[in-house]
């Protein structure tokens, strides 16, 4: 027999077995209403088997027997086809109602777990770029500052003052009284200094040495009544400093400094008349003098130097006999205009 069959027989069965726990309920209390009010020991046997005609629905002629035994036979019914196929068909929609209901469930859980799993890598990428930008804007907050102090440091080592010594040349020139016996010559300085970094202060010497040259006064004759021979300054000079930089990150700046000096007046012919007529001073032989100074320069910054300038107008009290003579006075004047290159 095929499962189909099996599967009809088997619900047909149950249907009968409904109808017949029914019929034999009512036939045991049909049974029990027959008794007659006797004592048990004279009760009459009953019989072997009992047949009931029933009629349900589409079954018919159904006979139920019961045995002596209690037990009861159900004859074999006949199948309603059609029902058994609406009744297959009814299960297999059930199934796939509920493959469907299944699927679509799973499917909707599918998807909310893969939104959720989405949402949370957005969340996941979104934390950690907002992580990357602090970062980056923490490491450029940091870069900027470090970028700016190690332009500040550099800056400050360029600026950075210090001791310097130097070289220059150039042009010296009588002045005041000075000029009445004397012309213009030439100058060479090697000043050595120390400026500080952080103030606009300090301090110098230098070792100068200033040529002048003599002159020569004739009358109508063309006799010589005066003459003055060349003198050389030999000059070492204490000054203090005064600078003021020029805006933006460069060394150059102008200042100006002053002080004392000790100077020695040599060589030259001092007139044609008097103890010292027609001589020269040596070196050696002139008397150490003291003077001031007063001047003024300015430097431009040129690779690891500085180019600079400057004018000093110096004051040697000298009391040279031509000059007391002579009428040009007791002090020698000049300034020297130089040239020069500072080392730091």
């Amino acid at each position: 027999m095929s499962n189909r069959r099996i599967l009809a027989c088997m619900g047909a069965m149950a249907g009968l077995l409904v109808v017949a726990g029914g019929v034999a309920s009512r036939a045991a209390a049909q049974v029990q209403q027959a008794k007659p009010v006797t004592d048990t020991a004279k009760k009459k046997p009953v019989a072997s088997d009992q047949r009931i005609k029933i009629q349900k629905g589409d079954v018919t002629k159904v006979v139920v027997t019961k045995n002596a035994g209690g037990e009861v036979r159900l004859p074999p019914c006949p199948i309603d086809q059609d029902s058994v196929d609406r009744a297959l068909a009814a299960l297999r929609q059930a199934d796939f109602t509920h493959e469907q209901q299944a699927l679509t469930d799973q499917r909707r859980a599918d998807s909310e777990s893969a939104a959720l799993e989405l949402r949370s890598a957005i969340d996941r990428v979104l934390t950690e770029t907002a992580a990357a930008r602090q970062r980056e804007r923490e490491d450029s907050i940091v870069s900027a500052a470090n970028a700016k102090e190690e332009a500040a440091a550099v800056l400050k080592r360029h600026l950075a003052r210090g001791f310097y010594f130097g070289l220059a040349a150039g042009a010296s020139a009588p002045q005041r009284d000075t000029r009445n016996g004397y012309t213009g010559g030439w100058n060479t300085t090697i000043p050595l200094g120390w400026d500080a970094s952080d103030l606009p202060f300090g301090i110098r010497t230098d070792f100068a040495v200033d040529h002048l040259n003599g002159t020569r006064f004739q009358n109508q004759s063309a006799v010589t009544t005066a003459a003055s021979g060349d003198i050389t300054v030999w000059s070492i000079n204490a000054d203090l400093k005064l600078r003021a930089h020029a805006p933006g990150t460069t060394r150059s700046h102008v200042y100006a400094l002053g002080g004392i000096g000790a100077h020695r007046v040599a060589e030259g012919v001092y007139g044609t008349t008097g103890p010292l007529a027609g001589q020269n001073l040596n070196f050696s032989d002139a008397k150490t003098n003291f003077g001031w100074n007063v001047g003024a320069g300015a430097t431009l910054e040129w690779g690891g130097t500085e180019l600079f300038i400057e004018s000093r107008f110096f004051q040697v009290k000298t009391d040279l006999a031509y000059h007391m003579n002579g009428g040009i006075g007791t002090y020698t004047n000049f300034t020297p205009i130089v040239v020069g290159l500072q080392f730091f």
